[in-house]
């Protein structure tokens, strides 16, 4: 009997998580939200928030740029717990050389 990596089934990220901590804004389905950005990838996000976001909800978010400007992404909820929620970024993005600043 074969036993599988459980950190192989558990992680499915093809990149890796970068720690960031400042504030971000997002709008949902309730409207304009303001969360904590705790850290991000190429990919994904996790956001510390309060805002009762639903699971395969779709948001916008504007994230600080290195030209000094917001740029607005889109994805959607994957997980959810207490301190706040993990997001899937939409690959299809133009700006696929995503640098996050602080």
């Amino acid at each position: 009997m074969l036993v599988a990596n459980n950190k192989s089934i558990l992680d499915k990220r093809t990149k890796p998580r970068r720690p960031y901590s400042g504030n971000i804004f997002f709008t949902s389905k309730n409207g304009f939200n303001e969360g904590r950005l705790i850290n991000f990838s190429r990919y994904g996000l996790f956001i510390e928030t309060t805002e009762n976001l639903s699971v395969g909800e779709i948001i916008t978010i504007a994230l600080p740029h290195l030209n000094g400007k917001d740029l607005k992404c889109r994805g959607q909820i994957i997980w959810r717990n207490k301190q706040g929620c993990g997001i899937e970024l939409f690959k299809n993005r133009s700006y696929i050389n995503l640098k996050i600043i602080k």
